[in-house]
C-alpha cells in the first residue's frame, strides 16, 4: 500500500473519533469564512455606499461615535464648496430607521440640489418635492428598487417613516447594497421629522476630477485646518476607522481565534491518542527498517487528509451560513458577503496547518522512541 492508503485506512478504522475530529475542523474554517466574509461584506457596503455617488471626503462632528450620531449645520456646505478643490458639497442626514412593516433601511436625506441625486435613476415616478406634504402625509419619500420590491410597493403608495405617512414618489436604481435598499427623501422633511432643524448628519464632498493624489491629499489637509472643529476624513479612511465596523472586525478574529486553536487542539489530542494506540504498530515500522521521516510523514498524512475533507467542509458550510445571515430579515439590504478565491486559499491553508502541526507533535516523538523498547513492552 502507499503512504496515503495507509493514512486513510488508519483514519476509517476508527470512524467515530475521526468524524468528531473532523466536525470540530469544520465548524472552525466555517466560523472563519463566515465572519471574515460578512465583515469584509459590512466595510464594502459602507465604502460602495458612498464611493458610489461620487463622494470623496466626509465630514463629520469630531468626536462623534459614529456618522449616524455626528451633528454638524447645514449651513456649513455652502463654505466647504467655496473651498479651491471642491467641485462639490452638500449637507446630508442619514438615519438606520423602520419603513413599512419592520423592515430596517437606511434612509437619507439630501436638499434638492444635492450632487448625490447624479447617481441615482429615477426608473419609476419622480424624486420627492415640496409639494408632497400635505395634511394627510408627512412629505415624499423615493424607496430603492429592491426595498421597494421587498415592501411591494409602488409610486402613489404610502410608507410608514418615523411612525408617519410618506407618499411613495419614485423608485430608483443605484450602485450598492445599501443603496438599493434604502430611501431618499428631502432633507428638510427629514429634519422635521427628527427634530433637527438646519443640521445634517455630515457634509460629503466632491473634489475636483483632475487632481491628482498629493493635491487630493492637500486639499483633505487644507479642509481640516480650516474646520478644525470638524473630522475630516477621506471616504476609504473614514470607512476603516468606522467604530462598528472596527468592533465587528475584532470579535470576527476573536470569535475565528478561539474556534481555530479549540479545532487545533482537538486535532493534537486525537493524533496523540491514535499514535499512542498504535506504538506498537510505529515499532514494527522501524523495526522492518523505516526511516524515521516515513513514520511521520504517514503521520502527517492522517491529519492532512483528516483536516483537508474537514476545511472543505467548512468552506462550504461557511459560505452557506454567510449568505443566510445575509439574507435574514433583520440584515438584509445592509450587507453582502464578501468570499473570495484569496479567503477560501487562507481557510484551507489553515485548516491543513492546524492538521500538520497538530499531527507533527506526537509523530516525532513516536519517531524517536526505540523500536525493540517498544516490543519488550517499555
Amino acid at each position: 500500500m502507499t503512504l496515503t492508503g495507509i493514512a486513510l485506512r488508519n483514519l476509517t478504522h476508527r470512524p467515530w473519533r475521526t468524524g468528531l475530529t473532523l466536525l470540530g475542523v469544520a465548524l472552525a474554517i466555517a466560523a472563519y469564512v463566515a465572519l471574515v466574509g460578512l465583515t469584509r461584506g459590512i466595510e464594502n457596503t459602507l465604502l460602495e455606499g458612498f464611493s458610489s455617488r461620487g463622494t470623496d471626503v466626509v465630514m463629520t462632528e469630531a468626536g462623534a461615535a459614529d456618522i449616524l450620531s455626528s451633528v454638524v449645520p447645514e449651513s456649513l456646505a455652502a463654505e466647504v464648496a467655496q473651498v479651491e478643490g471642491v467641485q462639490a458639497a452638500a449637507p446630508e442626514m442619514g438615519r438606520m430607521t423602520t419603513v413599512g412593516e419592520a423592515t430596517t433601511s437606511f434612509i437619507v436625506g439630501w436638499p434638492p440640489d444635492a450632487y448625490g441625486f447624479d447617481s441615482v435613476e429615477i426608473i419609476a415616478g419622480r424624486f420627492p418635492v415640496a409639494e408632497d406634504a400635505s395634511g394627510e402625509v408627512a412629505g415624499g419619500i423615493a424607496l430603492g428598487a429592491r426595498l421597494a420590491e421587498r415592501l411591494n410597493v409602488a409610486p402613489g403608495d404610502r410608507v410608514q417613516v418615523f411612525a408617519v405617512p410618506f407618499a411613495v414618489t419614485g423608485i430608483y436604481a443605484a450602485d450598492g447594497v445599501m443603496s438599493q435598499n434604502g430611501a431618499l427623501m428631502r432633507l428638510g422633511d427629514m429634519q422635521a421629522q427628527t427634530y433637527r432643524e438646519a443640521q445634517a448628519t455630515s457634509v460629503v464632498v466632491r473634489l475636483e476630477d483632475n487632481l491628482s493624489p498629493a493635491e487630493r491629499d492637500a486639499v483633505i489637509d487644507g479642509l481640516a485646518d480650516r474646520f478644525p472643529n470638524l473630522s475630516v476624513d477621506a471616504t476609504e479612511e473614514m470607512v476603516e476607522e468606522y467604530l462598528n465596523l472596527r468592533i465587528a472586525n475584532i470579535l470576527a478574529w476573536v470569535v475565528s481565534t478561539v474556534a481555530v486553536l479549540s479545532a487545533a487542539l482537538a486535532v493534537l489530542n486525537t493524533m496523540a491518542m491514535t499514535v499512542n494506540e498504535r506504538r506498537g504498530e510505529i515499532a514494527i515500522m522501524g523495526a522492518v527498517g523505516w526511516p524515521r521521516g516515513r513514520v511521520i510523514r504517514v503521520l502527517l498524512l492522517e491529519g492532512a487528509w483528516l483536516t483537508a475533507a474537514g476545511s472543505v467542509l467548512g468552506i462550504l458550510a461557511g459560505v452557506a451560513v454567510a449568505w443566510i445571515v445575509a439574507r435574514s430579515p433583520s440584515v438584509e439590504g445592509f450587507v453582502e458577503p464578501v468570499i473570495d478565491a484569496a479567503l477560501l486559499a487562507r481557510a484551507l491553508a489553515l485548516g491543513l496547518g492546524i492538521g500538520l502541526i497538530g499531527a507533527y507533535l506526537p509523530a516525532a516523538r513516536a519517531a524517536r522512541e526505540d523500536p525493540a523498547a517498544i516490543l519488550r513492552g517499555k
